[in-house]
């Protein structure tokens, strides 16, 4: 697995700050936050390819677009086709899209249909473009379950969509560490985030979730996208972004390691 940095946690800082963060603390992607200051409000060519350009001079990947749109927006086609164009500009074929509808348990029928119907057009409109769409797992969204995401998966029946894997903190979200095993299949980017027995965000090394068990189920699916921070907690963020950087690569150098003797021993 590789290691990424969402921008969206330094939210704050101008994008070519964060970008030279992701290069400094040795992430080997970034995925870029959809909206100002990282992403004008309207589409800009000249920045879009200067950020590409500065990525590529930092030896960091731009893994993902993370945009905002969701099939329920008014003109959803045309966002979703600006979405596209920015991702493709950046360099990357990855696009974080949204479900939107409100929660599964008390989506409208109506609102349901509405999505299923028009993520089938999309998916096959960016299956025939090689761009893979990444729904995000989400509170307050029709993605907020295993159950939910699977149906809209197999309803759609199209291998560019895909899902986010991110554990969802609520008292009646599914099983961090099942939610794993169930959607590996389908996973396309990880958001690693955690939080104590309360609920409250916290670094990724100290909360419920155990992220060894999360990367070695996913890794053992094949699995070796992106693990990502998207969010950074404590009183100093660079100290605490180091930490979460440094615990992530714990998990995942033993898979690089394992990966290359796997490799030579083919190769004998």
């Amino acid at each position: 697995m590789k290691l990424g940095l969402c921008t969206i946690a330094f939210q704050e800082k101008p994008l070519e700050e964060v970008i030279d963060i992701a290069a400094d603390y040795g992430f080997d992607g970034i995925e870029v936050w959809g909206k100002p200051p990282h992403i004008p409000l309207e589409y800009d060519d000249t920045y879009v390819k200067n950020i590409k350009e500065l990525a590529q001079q930092k030896g960091v990947a731009i893994s993902a677009y993370g945009s905002y749109v969701n099939p329920l927006m008014d003109l959803h086609q045309k966002h979703f086709e600006d979405a596209f164009k920015i991702a493709h500009e950046l360099g990357t074929n990855l696009v974080r899209i949204w479900s939107g509808g409100g929660p599964s348990k008390s989506i409208t029928p109506y609102d349901k249909r509405m999505i299923l119907f028009r993520l089938v057009s999309l998916a096959q409109w960016a299956n025939f473009r090689s761009i893979i769409m990444g729904l995000e797992m989400h509170n307050n969204h029709l993605t907020d379950t295993v159950d939910s995401i699977l149906e809209i998966i197999e309803n759609t029946n199209m291998p560019s969509l895909k899902t986010y894997y991110q554990p969802l903190s609520r008292l009646d979200a599914d099983e961090p560490h099942a939610a794993a095993q169930q959607l590996a299949p389908h996973v396309v980017n990880i958001h690693a985030q955690n939080f104590d027995e309360n609920g409250k965000a916290c670094p990724i090394a100290d909360g419920v979730v155990d992220y060894s068990k999360i990367v070695e189920t996913l890794g053992s699916e094949g699995y070796d996208g992106y693990i990502q921070v998207e969010f950074v907690h404590g009183d100093n963020k660079m100290d605490a972004l180091q930490r979460d950087r440094d615990y992530l690569a714990s998990l995942t150098t033993p898979l690089v390691e394992d990966s290359l003797k796997n490799l030579e021993t083919e190769s004998v």
